[in-house]
């Protein structure tokens, strides 16, 4: 494993893992994997298909049990934790495909959310006097501008606007770590700007650990960037040593990693 960037050190750390692998069967999708994020950090995870990316945060999230190693969260050892109880100590993420509830509105949606976990439609029955919750619930919208599309069913979205709402859904959880699953997938340039936007305006109190297939957005966000390929952390390093490696061309097979 190639190594460009030391990390910030235990101390300071928002997560820390240690060995950690995954092996379904035969496959071992994580192998390993070695990863120090900072308090208030951001972090991109790369790489090609199946390299082992979503397996990763699968396993961070607590989804996945390891096979082997250690995770460490806000100075606590979390490997035997449930998904629950990680989210509730404030790891929270959003996945590759959406979980949201489609029947009902934006505000309903953002309102269960803050209702924390595990949410219900049930909720809905008491909403309208909760109005702490509501209030919040339209400040999540118009901070991911959806402020005009509150009343709005959430299955006649964009698949844009849906991502957007999963975003403010996850900052209505308290997130301390919050982890996106290529948020960018199906934008629009006009949505991957408004996603990149928003992602560097959030608060530096969140630490942010990113998967991305989208080079701009990853690269452009990120402080450091971990390369992933075969289960294996191949690289780290600064956006601008990842751009100039020979190794992550060769492992996209030579595309373009250069972001305006």
């Amino acid at each position: 494993m190639s190594s460009l960037d030391t990390t910030s050190g235990r101390d300071g750390s928002a997560l820390h893992l240690t060995g950690v692998s995954k092996r379904f069967g035969g496959v071992q999708a994580v192998a390993d994997v070695d990863l120090d994020v900072g308090h208030g950090h951001r972090v991109s995870v790369i790489g090609p298909n199946g390299a082992g990316k979503s397996s990763l945060f699968n396993t961070i999230a607590g989804e996945y049990k390891p096979t082997a190693g250690r995770i460490e969260m806000l100075g606590e050892d979390v490997t035997g934790w449930s998904i629950q109880r990680r989210a509730h100590a404030g790891l929270v993420r959003t996945f590759q495909t959406s979980r949201l509830f489609t029947g009902v509105s934006v505000a309903d949606n953002l309102y269960l959310a803050l209702c924390g976990l595990p949410r219900s439609v049930n909720r809905l029955t008491n909403a309208d006097r909760d109005d702490d919750r509501r209030a919040r619930a339209r400040e999540l919208a118009e901070r991911v501008g959806l402020r005009a599309r509150l009343d709005a069913v959430v299955g006649d979205l964009s698949h844009g606007e849906q991502r957007q709402l999963e975003l403010a859904m996850a900052l209505g959880g308290n997130a301390r770590v919050l982890m996106l699953d290529e948020p960018a997938a199906g934008l629009s340039p006009s949505e991957r700007g408004l996603l990149t936007s928003l992602l560097e305006d959030l608060d530096r109190e969140i630490t942010l650990l990113l998967i991305e297939h989208d080079m701009d957005i990853a690269l452009r966000v990120a402080e450091r960037v971990v390369v992933m390929a075969d289960g294996q952390k191949v690289l780290e390093g600064t956006p601008a040593e990842v751009r100039s490696s020979a190794l992550v061309r060769s492992i996209y097979l030579g595309g373009d990693l250069h972001a305006s």
